[in-house]
């Protein structure tokens, strides 16, 4: 039933869209030798945004929760027991901060420069010239307006030959190239301000002494 099910898929694709394998604009699988680095760059900002935003929003409920010094606010990583506030505690934290935050966000926006560098066709009827769209203009923020559709190529792809490789880009691609990387930038604010605000004074009473030492 599963195998009658995935020919019937595969001829549909054939017969409708023969010049790529294409799901909601995203390939299964994309080849940079094929489809270009700006490919891989375009889906490396996809996926990479979305992770890093789930794991900035596990950071930012961890700091708000935790600590009140900004090295006990991040979550202590394989070694249970570890000591932040001691030199190699606050030495391990500022290593995860780098590997796991800093690196990551790094490659988010490397990735956003490659994929700007790509080439966008847009594929016109048969018997016409594909029209080009040279790289480096942040089109993918901002899509040209088409009647056809639109594909992100390689950065050497020749004038007025779209091919098969590539990936279609459509309405979404601003949201997923634009607002969430942005959306990163700001949970990673959040998470920063969260890390190193001040902790919050214990109560006192009104004669002046701390609640929680006079409990004791």
């Amino acid at each position: 039933m599963v195998q009658s099910w995935l020919l019937r898929l595969r001829r549909w694709q054939c017969r409708y869209d023969p010049g790529g394998v294409d799901i909601f604009g995203a390939k299964l699988l994309a080849s940079a030798e094929k489809d270009g680095l700006p490919v891989i760059g375009y889906f490396a900002v996809a996926v990479g945004s979305f992770l890093m935003i789930l794991a900035l929003l596990v950071l930012i409920v961890f700091g708000f929760r935790h600590g009140r010094v900004w090295h006990e606010r991040i979550p202590v990583l394989m070694l249970d027991g570890l000591k932040t506030g001691s030199r190699e505690g606050r030495a391990f934290q500022l290593a995860v901060v780098l590997v796991l935050v800093l690196v990551p966000i790094y490659g988010i926006g490397r990735s956003m420069v490659v994929a700007n560098e790509g080439v966008i066709c847009e594929q016109t009827p048969p018997g016409a010239a594909a029209k080009h769209y040279p790289g480096g203009q942040w089109r993918l923020i901002n899509l040209p307006s088409a009647e056809n559709q639109l594909r992100l190529m390689a950065s050497d792809t020749a004038a007025g030959v779209c091919g098969d490789g590539g990936v279609e880009i459509s309405w979404y691609t601003p949201l997923v190239f634009g607002l969430l990387p942005l959306f990163v930038v700001i949970l990673f604010a959040t998470w920063i301000f969260l890390l190193l605000r001040r902790p919050a004074q214990e109560p006192t009473s009104p004669h002046g002494w701390n609640e929680t030492t006079r409990l004791k």
